[in-house]
């Protein structure tokens, strides 16, 4: 134990930040930048678009799936040896995608690669927050900040540059030496740590494992496939979902419960960490569904194209990037509480200004709100994430690090899933509303028809030019009704932000004081 904390002493800590920073970004772009990828995987291989998404959700699925054995792993062999592990393994996977002779292996590739991923980022947050001194929390996270947030937005960008320029398995050849750097990083310079030989280190919950997993799988099968299948309208989804309802309340009755659990869920008994990771959920939310929506806003009403659209939010990652490291050097000396306000606030502001946006809008009246949203999540995040680890003892950071990425994973998946549901649902409402104005005994129906079909006449016979008109009035129906559903989306969303304000009143800041007091008995 004295071994270890001389090495940690004589490390600088922005030096381990470097090295476990490097592996997570990996992992995290490995996600999205194969997003942009896809329909050239699917022409390479003969496959279908929706066969080639199974190589995104395969990777998204496995990596979840280690989410919930990190803290028994950390307990086994420490964090040091499972980030090796992690690495080697995530390598191994971006060489399977490289030489995968057809689809059915690049998925057996990636399935691979996530399970190498799916322990990183935990046990980089795990890291950070040992090796920084709890004045400097702020500073970690928002490090922390830049692989858990700048990552998914970057990787899209890179993804499309290589494959624009080179081909899709670059996305992965150029993983393969950044590996080895990581590796050669983490052997260097992050703190090795022996973990205690105990019973509990060494017993491995079995019952709760497989009821996480089995939740996970459900509710990740409904996400998938419940819009398809018109959701719970379905026998089979209704049993999917409660399956997942009850795998769910089984695994938290039963790791309250059992001596040895997977993974310590009785870490949300810490007020901070609790309410602290609700409130970061929400934020992981805000970012993931604006990133699904505003693409989607501005190809179907604006007509971008999507690599248009990839451009437009790339000022996003610039703008997240030095959000959060001068947030992280500001929340040394502002209130943690009230610099994270102030993000909400920033953040439900940005998400009104998009409700103003119409047919006709510039790329400034888009790219503006979104920039400002990327001011208000670093400046939420960094703080809230930093208290929501403050008053725990450092020997749950693994298990609670673990726990805060799955329940942030799951709530993020399930919203972004909904967000796409949601606006195809309010959009059949509002057309089903603006249908019943298109009657030829509205007057203003008829001004506008003939308005329409007097333009059409120049071109048209009579018959043609009736025709044209009612059709043109009827695709623009449609995009008035799509554009009020995104317009009701980003104000539910921004009342969000504000509904979870109230929820800082239960966290407490604890101070350096007294843990360098508690750490020093």
């Amino acid at each position: 134990m004295s071994d270890t904390t001389v090495q940690q002493k004589s490390i600088n800590p922005y030096i381990v930040a470097i090295a476990v920073l490097l592996p997570s970004f990996l992992a995290l772009a490995a996600s999205s930048a194969t997003n942009v990828s896809q329909p050239h995987i699917a022409g390479f291989y003969g496959a279908t678009q929706y066969e080639a998404n199974t190589v995104v959700t395969c990777y998204i699925i496995s990596g979840g799936l280690m989410l919930p054995v990190t803290g028994y792993l950390v307990r086994l062999i420490g964090k040091k040896l499972l980030m090796y592990y992690s690495i080697w393994i995530f390598c191994l996977g971006c060489l399977l995608c490289i030489l995968a002779p057809n689809l059915q292996a690049l998925i057996g590739a990636r399935i691979v690669q996530g399970i190498g991923s799916g322990c990183i980022l935990p046990l980089c947050q795990a890291v950070l927050l040992e090796v920084f001194p709890l004045e400097q929390r702020g500073v970690a996270m928002s490090l922390f900040g830049v692989a858990a947030m700048f990552s998914p937005l970057a990787g899209p960008f890179m993804g499309g540059f290589l494959t624009d320029n080179y081909s899709w398995q670059w996305i992965f050849i150029i993983n393969i030496p950044l590996c080895m750097l990581s590796f050669l990083l983490v052997k260097l310079f992050v703190p090795s740590d022996k973990p205690e030989k105990s019973k509990y280190n060494k017993k491995f919950d079995i019952v709760g494992y497989l009821s996480i997993v089995t939740a996970m799988a459900c509710m990740q099968i409904i996400l998938d496939k419940g819009e398809q299948f018109n959701w719970f309208d379905t026998p089979w989804v209704c049993w999917l979902g409660g399956i997942c309802v009850f795998s769910f309340v089984f695994f938290y009755v039963w790791e309250l419960e059992y001596k040895y659990p997977v993974i310590d869920i009785r870490v949300f008994k810490d007020r901070n960490f609790l309410f602290g990771t609700m409130i970061s959920s929400f934020i992981n939310v805000m970012l993931y569904s604006t990133l699904l929506l505003v693409p989607m806003f501005v190809q179907s009403l604006l007509g971008y194209s999507p690599s248009m659209s990839g451009l437009l939010m790339f000022p996003r990652a610039i703008v997240c990037f030095v959000g959060l490291l001068v947030v992280g050097e500001i929340s040394k000396h502002v209130n943690q509480k009230l610099l994270t306000i102030i993000g909400l606030v920033i953040m439900s502001v940005s998400l009104l200004m998009l409700t103003q946006a119409n047919t006709t809008s510039s790329m400034e009246s888009i790219i503006l709100p979104n920039l400002l949203l990327c001011v208000g999540v670093p400046t939420a995040f960094v703080p809230i994430t930093a208290m929501s680890f403050m008053t725990l003892p450092a020997t749950k950071n693994a298990d609670a690090a673990a726990l805060h990425a799955l329940f942030k994973n799951l709530v993020t998946a399930f919203a972004t899933a909904i967000s796409a549901t949601f606006i195809a649902r309010v959009s059949q409402i509002h057309q089903n509303y603006l249908c019943a104005d298109l009657v030829y005994h509205n007057p203003i129906f008829r001004i506008k028809l003939a308005a329409l079909k007097t333009k059409f006449l120049i071109h048209y016979p009579a018959v043609m030019a009736a025709k044209k008109a009612n059709g043109m009035l009827y695709k623009q129906m449609l995009q008035q009704a799509r554009l009020s559903a995104f317009f009701d989306a980003f104000t539910v969303l921004a009342a969000l932000c504000l509904i979870v304000i109230p929820l800082l009143t239960f966290l407490k800041i604890k101070k350096a004081k007294k843990e360098a007091q508690s750490k020093a008995s």
